[in-house]
């Protein structure tokens, strides 16, 4: 992940902009489908949305009731109602239930510190999506050139393949749950058919992978001592005496 990688500020005004276009309408599209029947899943009382897109709401699907945004450029009057960078997250430890991170590890100048922030911020057993650019796909090779040629924020992201999230996934005790591709065919509208058929055959090459983790936190059970079997004996003049009389203290 060698290179600049640009402002949060560039990256969601970049981002937004080509979210926007014809080829970035589809990707999302795609998108939308493999999160919603995960979101529709969860349940809780709060879900965080942190994506690199100004003003998109993925988390239609989902029954928890209070849903909110965090983004860098928040002002307060759109869906982002506070505002975070990509780094670190203004949320209490373990205070929400599912977090979605849409492209914002992509863009975020330390993406591990913001993974870990998501995992301190989800309660035990709460779920986390993350959403990123794949780079071992057409789209991926195309993004990953651009970056060398072109100026533009939108392609000075980080390259985070599956793998490596999937080890950073370890380290904070996050367990899958489910991994799905899509994107085969970049910008093609029509292409519903191979894209199922791609997606029913696993395929590892989509132009971008959803991620749903679990935090597993291991219950803790408190060993009390059995008193029963604990042998109390007796002290100074009691236990000399005890002893001459040829009795023994034990408990009881």
């Amino acid at each position: 992940m060698a290179g600049k990688i640009c402002k949060p500020q560039q990256a969601v005004d970049a981002a937004s902009q080509w979210f926007s276009s014809a080829t970035g309408q589809v990707l999302l599209s795609r998108q939308q489908e493999a999160i919603d029947p995960v979101l529709s899943c969860m349940f809780g009382y709060h879900l965080c949305q942190i994506s690199v897109c100004r003003g998109l709401n993925l988390t239609s699907a989902s029954r928890i009731p209070h849903k909110f945004a965090i983004s860098p450029i928040a002002d307060g009057n759109s869906w982002e109602g506070a505002r975070g960078d990509f780094s670190l997250l203004p949320l209490a430890s373990e205070s929400v239930d599912v977090v979605l991170l849409h492209h914002s590890l992509d863009y975020s100048a330390t993406p591990q510190q913001l993974l870990a922030e998501a995992a301190r911020a989800t309660i035990p057993r709460g779920h986390i999506i993350v959403c990123g650019f794949n780079p071992w796909s057409l789209q991926g090779v195309w993004r990953f050139s651009r970056r060398f040629s072109s100026n533009n924020p939108l392609w000075h992201h980080h390259h985070i393949r599956l793998g490596r999230l999937l080890d950073w996934f370890a380290v904070l005790g996050l367990s899958l749950v489910e991994v799905r591709y899509g994107g085969f065919w970049p910008g093609a509208a029509t292409a519903d058919m191979f894209e199922r058929s791609c997606d029913r055959l696993k395929l590892p090459w989509g132009s971008y992978y959803m991620a749903c983790v679990r935090k597993d936190v291991p219950g803790v059970l408190a060993i009390k001592p059995d008193w029963s079997t604990i042998e109390i004996r007796a002290l100074g003049a009691a236990q000399r005496k005890a002893s001459r009389d040829g009795c023994s203290v034990r408990g009881w």
